[in-house]
């Protein structure tokens, strides 16, 4: 630390005084340091103690030990025998509070620097001078640095209420006649403007114009400035698309001056849009009074600056208008294209709906037409295998005849096993191999009965005859049978909305569901798990439609390998005294974790088929079914397993819903 620093310390301001004591620093190397101090005293004497330091690390300590001190304005030498950038010096200095809200003024002999953009970037350079510098200016600068920072942060400090130059002006302001009539408002910049002219020219008549008067029209040469004293002005531009208004903070107090003074026509018309009291200045005389008082060249560029400053800013935030309006153009864009994509969604979903409407009254008309030929056949067949047990009575073997039809008629299903299990048993028994598929086939699988009838052969052609007869009439009553529940399947299916039902039992709704996709099912393993449910409210055909679409999703997921069809297992239960609760579940590849959150969406699928629309209905109107019952659904899945699980409420929907599908 330097011998003025160690001064500086010595006369530490008393701990009860209520103004803190201003430090000035210097940080550079000797003999530079000496240079600096001497010039910069001279400029801040009256209102700081000036202390000179080697480097930035003893000023941050010399500041820590000196807590009670304010520091203004730092003075950082940096030349090209100094290693440490001036970014790396600077954010040292920073490192203290006191340091980090100090202006910095940058002493340097270089002629380039490439050290120091985070501090500019950091708003941390405030002044830049080259070493060495003119006498008497690093005094100036320091001074008016020091005296900037205290108005700035200090305002009610009075050492700034009572900082005045030499000259009288109040603190910080310009010297120069353009920068002080910069700090002017317009109106007193042209008053000030009108002035200089008079004094020339004499006292100007002041014209009282009208609102609508055009004072500039658009497209024409301008030859003189009109002077507004009082009144609005606004500047319209003629486009394609109409007359365009610029705001009227674009205009300023002097119309006309711009065109003027770059020698071209306007570009825009200028219109009173009140009564306004302006002052014709020809290009004549405006140029006579510049040329007499070379004071108004500082009030003329003044009001110069001051129309571009505010045609600039106005330029500006019509280009932050235009950007913000452009975003929130392209977000309603998105969300009408949002909005047209639902709406097609919607029409499509309605046509899905009126052809589901026709197949159902089509499908009713077909059950009605199917009904009563069905019931015939039925009835038919009964009487058929009642007048063919009668025939047979009366044959000379009626006994045997009659014994085989039954049989063979009443014979129960069984497994390939258990079919071919008994064919080795009469194969054994006699040994003929043939002769015993024949015999088998007539429906005889009792070795001794077998044995007399293959002993006489007028009985085993008889056997073998009625057997296949008795087949017959089997194969037609239980054809008859499938038609009649397929018919009333299709009629619960197609049933109007109407009104909810109450006391329907969803086993047979599912078991209906099951016989119309069977043909879809004829190699899927069908897995039932029922549970004890109770009769719930709803809408029958609604909820058929809805295991319909399940379970033909459930279908496409096992897809088509070489395994077979899958397993598809349906599994019911009451998860408490209010709700039922149906699972359908597959053994298929699964759906992808990625689009699982998006298969309720209308109109969704995956690329490998693992959500399809079933029938056309859509997991979308799935959900919307099972909402309008009052119930929920919900889906997980994993390679192996994807569970559909649909809870519904016993009591059935209010009776207010309105269940759109």
């Amino acid at each position: 630390m330097t011998e003025s620093a160690d001064r500086a310390g010595a006369q530490r301001a008393p701990t009860g005084d209520r103004l803190s004591p201003l430090w000035v620093l210097i940080v550079a190397p000797e003999p530079l340091a000496g240079s600096v101090e001497e010039e910069v005293a001279r400029g801040v004497a009256d209102i700081a103690e000036v202390a000179r330091i080697a480097d930035v690390v003893e000023a941050c300590a010399l500041v820590a030990a000196h807590p009670e001190r304010v520091v203004p304005l730092v003075l950082m030498a940096a030349s090209t025998a100094q290693p440490e950038s001036v970014d790396t010096r600077i954010a040292t200095l920073d490192e203290q509070a006191v340091l980090r809200r100090a202006s910095v003024l940058l002493l340097t002999d270089r002629v380039l620097h490439d050290d120091l953009s985070l501090s500019v970037d950091r708003d941390r350079l405030h002044a830049v001078m080259t070493c060495p510098w003119s006498p008497g200016i690093l005094a100036w600068h320091a001074r008016a640095q020091t005296v900037r920072w205290l108005s700035t942060h200090r305002p009610t400090d009075p050492r700034t209420r009572a900082l005045v130059a030499v000259d009288g002006r109040p603190v910080a302001q310009p010297e120069s006649d353009l920068l002080r009539l910069l700090e002017l408002d317009t109106h007193e910049v042209a008053t000030q403007l009108l002035a200089g002219v008079e004094r020339v020219l004499g006292p100007r008549p002041r014209l009282l114009l009208p609102a609508g008067t055009r004072l500039i029209h658009e497209g024409v040469d301008v030859d003189a400035v009109l002077v507004v004293l009082r009144g609005r002005v606004a500047l319209d531009h003629a486009s394609p698309t109409g007359d365009l208004r610029l705001h009227h903070d674009s205009t300023g107090s002097v119309v006309g001056l711009l065109s003027l003074a770059q020698q071209q026509r306007a570009f825009f018309t200028a219109r009173a849009t009140t009564e306004v009291e302006v002052v014709h200045l020809s290009f004549e005389q405006l140029d006579r009074a510049l040329a007499v008082d070379a004071s108004l060249g500082a009030a003329m560029a003044a009001v110069s600056i001051r129309a571009l400053a505010k045609r600039l800013r106005r330029a500006d935030q019509l280009q932050v208008e235009k950007t913000q309006l452009n975003h929130v153009l392209e977000r309603e864009r998105q969300q009408l294209s949002e909005a047209l994509h639902l709406l097609e969604q919607a029409r499509l979903d309605l046509v899905e709906q009126a052809r589901y409407a026709t197949l159902g009254e089509m499908a009713t008309g077909i059950a009605h037409e199917l009904n009563n030929p069905v019931a015939a056949m039925l009835r038919a067949t009964t009487y058929v295998g009642e007048d063919l047990e009668r025939v047979l009575a009366s044959h000379p073997q009626g006994r045997l005849a009659s014994e085989i039809f039954a049989a063979e008629r009443d014979r129960a299903p069984r497994s390939t096993r258990e079919e071919r299990a008994a064919r080795r048993h009469l194969e054994a028994a006699l040994g003929d191999i043939g002769l015993a598929q024949r015999l088998f086939d007539a429906g005889i699988e009792d070795p001794d009965r077998a044995r007399a009838l293959a002993a006489d052969p007028p009985s085993l052609d008889l056997a073998e005859a009625v057997a296949g007869i008795g087949s017959a009439v089997r194969n037609l009553e239980v054809a008859s049978r499938r038609m009649c529940e397929l018919v009333t399947s299709l009629r619960a299916y197609a049933r109007p909305k109407g009104e909810p039902v109450a006391g329907v039992d969803l086993h047979a709704g599912l078991e209906d569901t099951l016989r119309l996709v069977a043909h879809r099912l004829r190699d899927v393993e069908i897995e039932r798990r029922y549970g004890d449910l109770p009769p719930i409210r709803c809408h029958p055909g609604e909820l058929e439609q809805l295991w319909t679409n399940l379970l033909a999703n459930a279908r496409d997921a096992l897809g088509d390998g070489p395994d077979g069809g899958g397993r598809i297992a349906l599994i019911t239960d009451a998860p408490d005294a209010r709700h039922v609760r149906v699972q359908i579940r597959d053994n298929g590849r699964g759906i992808d974790p990625q689009v699982l959150p998006r298969v309720f969406e209308p109109r969704f699928t995956t690329k490998q088929g693992a959500v399809r629309y079933g029938l056309g209905l859509g997991l979308a109107i799935a959900r919307r079914i099972v909402d309008a019952h009052g119930g929920t659904i919900e889906l997980s899945s994993r390679p192996g397993c994807t569970r559909v699980t649909i809870t519904l409420p016993v009591a059935g929907p209010p009776d207010d819903e309105d269940i759109e599908t």
